[in-house]
């Protein structure tokens, strides 16, 4: 009986210090994230910047390019797959239902976002027009702006992905508060950081005029996230261990 139980516990305790090593790299991430845009200059909504500063860009300062055009979500959003199953996996007997639902949501909005961004093609693309005869450049412009218009981070393009994965995030952290598996502090942490970060995507996506309100939104949502993700760390290897 006591090889049998270990045999079924262990497949749970690989994927909790799984999702425990993939939460410390999204805080990773987030901190690079954070020192890049404050190195980056002038902040601006993605909607004003023309697709001939999107290829200049993409040709002077490549990381930047690609952390404004949204890789680094699309990084983020990669690793919280795992931590998804791994929060199911730890509300399946208190709340199935709901957890079930989050996770679901999440790997939606996931699917969504990835497919629309167009990051990718917009390398591609800068990387072409840097090569192209003068007379062939004014179609790879057209090509840009349709990109940029189908999917740019923190535009409409985007906004139904981020829509969807903000959603799960905050029907998961009510979950955790409901269940107190990870404790009240993770689950209001997490709460209040998707409630700040889903209220910058909207104006992001809706009202660039406010661009400078939703940055002073993401700034908080950013930080109480960032310590949402420790927190997790900190309970998937306790999980793990037990």
């Amino acid at each position: 009986m006591e090889q049998s139980h270990t045999a079924t516990n262990n497949p749970w305790k690989t994927l909790y210090k799984t999702a425990a090593i993939l939460a410390l790299l999204i805080v990773l991430v987030g901190l690079v994230d954070m020192i890049s845009s404050m190195l980056g200059g002038e902040a601006r909504e993605n909607s004003a910047v023309s697709v001939l500063e999107w290829f200049t860009l993409f040709q002077t300062s490549r990381f930047h390019a690609f952390s404004y055009l949204g890789i680094i979500n699309i990084i983020t959003l990669s690793l919280s797959i795992p931590i998804y199953f791994a929060l199911f996996a730890a509300h399946r007997q208190a709340q199935p239902a709901f957890a079930a639902l989050g996770a679901i949501l999440f790997f939606i909005g996931a699917a969504v976002y990835i497919s629309s961004n167009t990051v990718f093609s917009m390398f591609a693309l800068s990387r072409q027009y840097a090569i192209t005869a003068e007379a062939q450049r004014p179609l790879l412009e057209a090509a840009g702006r349709a990109l940029l218009a189908r999917g740019a981070d923190l535009t409409p393009g985007t906004f139904m992905g981020f829509f969807f994965t903000q959603i799960a995030g905050l029907l998961i952290t009510c979950v955790m508060l409901r269940s107190g598996a990870f404790g009240k502090w993770a689950a209001w942490l997490g709460l209040a950081g998707y409630g700040f970060t889903s209220v910058f995507f909207v104006l992001a996506a809706f009202a660039p005029a406010s661009y400078d309100l939703a940055l002073a939104l993401a700034a908080p949502g950013g930080l109480l996230l960032l310590t949402y993700h420790i927190l997790l760390a900190r309970r998937f290897f306790q999980l793990a261990g037990e």
